[in-house]
């Protein structure tokens, strides 16, 4: 069973809307904190790479309505449920989908993208494979483009994801759909999503990189680093290069 579970996890959660309903409101405020450090301007292509169910679409939707959005995944579903976003949003003249492993290639043209959105996507990357990644940014990125990554610290943890999320909810609001997500959604957040991540990094399967690693591999691969913070009720980290 917890095999199967590691194995289908992603494909269930995306398809059956799980993944959505489930999110925290720490992971939605690091994607967030994310779209603050890019850059302003008008007419940017986005590369949303490992883009899930497009959760920064709605974050990303004013930039959007004045510039291309394209999202790519390795699993239909996630694209699928991305794909319901941007029609609800008015936007689908100007958001594109591929499926796609960035492992390999991603389908665009070379110096075709203006900044590149890597949120919580290559942690689950074995190491050996992710120059690959870096060589297709570098690949598709315009000079004087950005890259933004978020991952998983050494410090990840499930339970201070949830009440920092908590808290979050209880200082916008108090209504009934705030007692709904503290006491019914995020404890199944917690047992189904993020412990379940948690157990993942601290086994390896999926890998964790200290801010100053993460800095460095950037650097290793080509980037200039601009920018590094900590996010995530401190479980991740935001790196900004060029």
């Amino acid at each position: 069973m917890a095999s199967f579970y590691s194995r289908f996890y992603w494909r269930i959660g995306f398809g059956s809307r799980l993944y959505d309903l489930l999110t925290p409101e720490s992971y939605v405020e690091s994607m967030r904190r994310l779209v603050e450090c890019l850059p302003a301007g008008k007419n940017t292509i986005f590369l949303d790479a490992g883009c899930g169910s497009g959760g920064l679409i709605n974050i990303l939707k004013h930039r959007i309505q004045n510039g291309v959005y394209v999202g790519t995944d390795m699993l239909l579903e996630g694209l699928l449920s991305a794909q319901k976003k941007t029609d609800a949003g008015n936007i689908s003249n100007n958001v594109y989908f591929a499926q796609a492993d960035f492992t390999y290639s991603i389908p665009l043209k070379n110096n075709s993208v203006d900044i590149i959105i890597a949120h919580f996507s290559i942690y689950t990357v074995p190491q050996e494979k992710r120059g690959n990644i870096y060589r297709e940014f570098r690949r598709l990125l315009r000079e004087g483009g950005t890259l933004a990554v978020v991952e998983p610290l050494p410090e990840y943890s499930a339970r201070r994801i949830v009440k920092d999320s908590i808290r979050r909810v209880s200082a916008k609001n108090e209504d009934i759909a705030a007692w709904i997500k503290k006491l019914f959604v995020y404890p199944l957040t917690y047992q189904f999503g993020l412990k379940f991540i948690e157990r993942q990094l601290r086994n390896g399967v999926w890998l964790t990189s200290k801010s100053e690693v993460l800095c460095a591999e950037l650097r290793e691969n080509g980037f200039s680093v601009k920018h590094s913070e900590v996010v995530y009720a401190d479980s991740a980290t935001l790196v900004i290069a060029g």
